[in-house]
């Protein structure tokens, strides 16, 4: 669970006022020294190490899609209870082809599917870095809008991209994926969906693709993770890989990361999913173990040492959702209606258990018909663990499904049972909360005791969560504390149709739209509360 920053620098701020006394201590406190900085004269100052929620300090804020590894922090708080444009700037549109339901080429504006920005401080500037639909990878100023540079890719881009500290020089550099590049055949030699650029100056410093496979697609939707000093990243031939971001070697007059591990991954039981073998979503991590779900149907588990298979839950649909790690170590996967005769939703499982035993819960939603799909949860799933659960509040968890709602579930308590993508009879968690949005594919988001949601209703909204709501759903936390929880939307802003996730940074909610936009929105008289200089 994520400190509060703001009631850091209030407490940092009381902390200079009365620091004038030479002999005088710092206050008790249960916070390690790492966690925030003594400001008092008489005390050393042991700042945060760079990187991390701080954000006082400069480093990597939101590193990756759905924050990083473990796939559930989204920035920091508060978060505005009123949506005012504070600056929109335009990121226009591009051609890709090739999809589902077109065989020719198409354009598509703005930001989409996974969609969600990084976030970097540095030099006390706060920096985004978005990739869109016009085949531009672009460094924005936060506070301004204004663009910084553009790296340009052969295709869409609709993944997140990720931001990576590299070990050798302690650079930042960016990695992001693209669709192949069409009007490029499959078997082309020069297809490189993935590339790293520098952060500074968005030049390139390599690419990478990799071989055809029974997959049809040679895309890069998927977010690459960092870990100690080596990059995962998945493509959508369904090989996984293990590199090396700082050795590259010369090819074909471009630099290619030094591979240490590679797995190939298109299922054991996928029949009837014809080519729809790719890996969308974004890995997550649970100590040396790797977590990624396949368009052909698993949850595979991935030793990082050596890429190889030690864990492959089978569900049988399309997944699209990346696995969120849980505080108290469990995966929340999204569950297409595609392939299955059960209805899509949400699973939980324990990854700590034989795969035949890992269902904890499954949560279903209604099917429907839109655009290519039929039902269940497209987007991911997200959790409140990084802003108040486990000892300190309920459990809970949110997506948005669609057939059309946003729904708010326990992660812990169940009511009732369910019937698993399997066809089995499981237990189903408690319904928390539930509101038709028009439905979608972003991930909803939770910060502190808010989620912020958007999607095809063509909305941004904002619910204030009260966990001592008179009449609300009545769970208990791990401790055996009694709630009541109710949750109420407290704000909305209309733009075009929504399929990205966003990010929340002190007071500012950042998302790309599929009108074309890239959007800064928040209360324009809030004033993010500064950390006092060190004497």
């Amino acid at each position: 669970m994520r400190h509060s920053w703001i009631a850091i620098a209030a407490l940092a701020l009381a902390a200079a006022l009365l620091g004038c006394q030479a002999e005088s201590e710092p206050p008790s406190q249960t916070a390690s020294p790492a966690d925030y900085p003594s400001i008092l004269p008489t005390v050393t100052v042991t700042l945060p190490q760079p990187d991390g929620p701080n954000p006082y300090t400069d480093g990597i804020k939101v590193a990756s899609f759905l924050g990083n590894e473990t796939r559930r922090y989204y920035g920091e708080g508060p978060v505005p209870e009123t949506l005012e444009l504070i600056w929109r700037v335009p990121i226009g549109s591009g051609t890709t082809g090739g999809t589902a339901s077109s065989a020719g080429t198409v354009t598509w504006a703005g930001t989409g599917w996974t969609g969600q920005p990084a976030l970097v401080r540095e030099g006390g500037k706060l920096y985004l870095i978005v990739g869109g639909f016009d085949h531009n990878l672009v460094k924005i100023d936060a506070e301004t809008g204004k663009e910084l540079w553009a790296y340009t890719f052969d295709d869409v881009i609709k993944g997140s991209p990720t931001v990576l500290r590299m070990p050798d020089t302690g650079k930042l550099a960016v990695v992001c994926g693209s669709r192949r590049g069409f009007p490029r055949s499959m078997g082309d030699p020069t297809i490189a969906p993935v590339r790293c650029v520098d952060f500074e100056t968005g030049e390139e410093l390599w690419r990478m693709t990799s071989p055809t496979s029974k997959s049809y697609s040679r895309d890069a939707d998927s977010s690459p993770i960092m870990i100690g000093d080596t990059l995962f990243i998945a493509i959508e031939t369904g090989y996984v890989y293990a590199v090396d971001p700082t050795r590259t070697e010369e090819r074909g007059g471009y630099r290619w990361p030094v591979v240490k591990a590679q797995q190939l991954l298109l299922g054991s039981n996928a029949a009837g999913h014809g080519g729809n073998l790719v890996l969308e979503s974004s890995a997550s991590a649970i100590g040396d173990t790797l977590y990624i779900a396949s368009g052909a149907g698993d949850v595979y588990g991935l030793s990082t040492a050596d890429l190889s298979v030690v864990w492959d839950y089978w569900i049988g649909s399309d997944l699209d959702g990346s696995p969120v790690v849980t505080e108290d170590g469990y995966l929340l996967q999204a569950v297409e209606k595609q392939y299955i005769s059960a209805n899509g939703g949400v699973l939980k499982l324990d990854p700590r258990k034989p795969p035949g035993e890992a269902t904890a819960w499954y949560f279903p939603t209604g099917d429907r018909s839109f655009a290519d799909w039929l039902g269940g949860v497209i987007g991911s799933v997200c959790v409140n663990d990084e802003y108040g659960s486990g000892l300190a509040r309920p459990a809970l968890a949110a997506f948005t499904a669609i057939d059309g709602n946003l729904y708010v579930v326990s992660q812990d308590e169940t009511d009732g049972t369910a019937t698993s993508p399997q066809g089995t009879t499981v237990p189903k968690p408690k319904l928390v909360f539930k509101d038709n949005v028009g439905g979608g594919i972003s991930t909803p988001i939770m910060v502190d005791d808010y989620i912020i949601q958007a999607g095809y209703g063509a909305k941004v909204n904002v619910y204030k969560i009260d966990y001592q709501a008179p009449g609300g759903v009545p769970l208990t936390d791990r401790s055996g504390r009694q709630w009541t929880v109710g949750v109420t939307k407290i704000a909305s802003y209309a733009a075009g149709s929504f399929e990205s996730t966003p990010i929340v940074w002190q007071g500012r909610i950042y998302i790309g739209s599929r009108d074309g936009s890239f959007y800064c929105l928040g209360d324009k008289d809030y004033q993010p509360v500064t950390m006092p200089e060190v004497p």
